[in-house]
């Protein structure tokens, strides 16, 4: 008898100390609790995630679709710009970009050379140093590549989180008090921009480019073939298509010359 109260007493003992233990974790669930604890990835290495592949690119902007009206709410010369029929792109690394197009037979020329700016249409020309005005360039980044060159000079990138895949950066504005700033969602297989949101100072959204049919031109060389541009309303206002990509193959300096 006292043998049998005794083994009663320890079953119990031991039911209500494996209670305890699940209770706090340390049984058969403490594995995942433990694991839940560590769910917040580290930070990819931005090195890695960035491209500088690409010494020299040439393409061609056309659109495909437009809507004027909805277009013309992301403001500035934006809806101008965009909107020309076709733009050719030519791209040096690093920091060089030239966009130009023809309207009624007359060219339009934007150059970008480090921090110097310069267009030019009949009859009118401009040049500026844009020093801390990152968001006055068009880049890589404008077609959709996450080209480190840029990200160097031009943008700070701070890891926010990992969605769907893609890690998603707010890229800051080096070398100004500008809190103007860009939200991009990168796929770390391409190291495309499959998003990127354009936001104001008072963090107001502005405008919305979607980056998509992802073409590899060369090994581990990717490049967008369609663009779609939305206002703040999340209208479409754009589409262009990415025609005629050349990668590596040679580009003349001298097109980046300002003076």
């Amino acid at each position: 008898m006292n043998n049998r109260r005794t083994y009663i007493q320890l079953l119990a003992l031991t039911m209500s100390a494996a209670s305890v233990l699940a209770a706090v974790g340390f049984v058969s669930t403490a594995p995942n609790a433990r694991a839940a604890g560590l769910a917040h990835a580290a930070p990819p290495d931005i090195d890695k995630l960035t491209t500088d592949k690409i010494k020299d690119l040439t393409a061609t902007l056309v659109v495909q679709e437009v809507n004027r009206a909805e277009l013309r709410k992301i403001g500035g010369s934006f809806a101008t710009t965009a909107s020309l029929k076709r733009m050719n792109v030519t791209y040096l690394n690093p920091n060089k970009a030239r966009f130009e197009a023809r309207v009624l037979g007359a060219s339009v020329l934007m150059v970008y050379n480090g921090d110097m700016r310069m267009w030019r249409i009949p009859g009118k020309s401009d040049t500026k140093n844009i020093t801390g005005q990152p968001g006055q360039k068009q880049t890589l980044m404008d077609l959709g590549i996450f080209a480190k060159d840029y990200l160097t000079t031009d943008y700070q990138p701070n890891y926010q989180r990992t969605e769907k895949g893609l890690h998603v950066f707010k890229l800051s504005q080096r070398g100004t008090t500008n809190t103007s700033h860009e939200m991009v969602w990168v796929n770390p297989k391409t190291s495309l921009i499959e998003k990127r949101m354009s936001y104001n100072g008072d963090n107001k959204l502005i405008k919305e480019l979607r980056f998509t049919s992802p073409q590899q031109i060369r090994p581990g060389i990717w490049v967008p073939q369609r663009i779609e541009v939305y206002n703040a309303e999340g209208k479409l206002g754009l589409v262009q298509s990415m025609e005629s990509v050349k990668v590596n193959l040679g580009v003349d300096s001298s097109q980046f010359d300002i003076s």
